[in-house]
């Protein structure tokens, strides 16, 4: 008599690696969707403001001042006569004073969304410690043919936080962006913070 060996039965776990590589797929989607549903919020209100930054700004009578005049230092009487110019205080903020009157370009539209995406960071470290923080700040940013922000201040505030305040106006003064076209600019900045929980 030859006996027969019956087959190994079957596992069956295929059936649970599949619904498991199912659900990461969807969790990792989902994931996704929720940190980048945050962003288009702040996109959406960059873009609007651009649009509301082509309206003209009031053109004054008077002519700007004039820069201040750069003095020159001598050194010690055993030196040869060499003259060196001192820099003035208000070099980085050059071609800011008066009315601006440039245009941002797409490149600084870019720039001045990522950093509305930034300041998410600053609203999201505040709800650790008031889940309830919402509210709206609004920012007028004033940037030079540089690149360099000139002046910042707060347009609106009803978040009443300091702390994001403070950390939002922060990150903006300390941001550099694309110089635009035509000398300096001013941008109408609304950040709606809205908690999405």
């Amino acid at each position: 008599m030859s006996s027969t060996v019956p087959p190994p039965p079957k596992s069956g776990n295929g059936g649970y690696i599949v619904l498991i590589a199912v659900m990461l797929a969807a969790i990792a989607g989902l994931v996704y969707w929720k940190v980048n549903a945050d962003d288009v919020e702040v996109i959406e209100e960059t873009r609007t403001t651009a649009a509301r930054t082509e309206e003209p700004t009031p053109v004054l009578d008077a002519a700007p001042p004039p820069p201040p005049p750069v003095e020159e230092v001598e050194e010690e009487p055993e030196a040869p006569a060499e003259k060196k110019p001192v820099a003035s205080a208000s070099a980085g903020n050059a071609g800011c004073s008066g009315v601006c009157q440039g245009q941002l370009t797409a490149a600084g539209e870019s720039a001045l969304r990522a950093k509305g995406g930034q300041a998410r960071g600053c609203y999201n470290r505040a709800l650790r410690q008031n889940a309830t923080l919402s509210g709206k700040l609004g920012l007028k940013v004033r940037i030079g043919p540089s690149g360099n922000v000139c002046s910042l201040q707060v347009t609106e505030d009803t978040l009443g936080d300091a702390s994001v305040t403070t950390c939002v106006t922060q990150m903006y003064r300390a941001g550099k962006f694309p110089a635009p076209q035509g000398g300096c600019v001013e941008a109408q900045i609304p950040l709606n913070f809205v908690s999405s929980q």
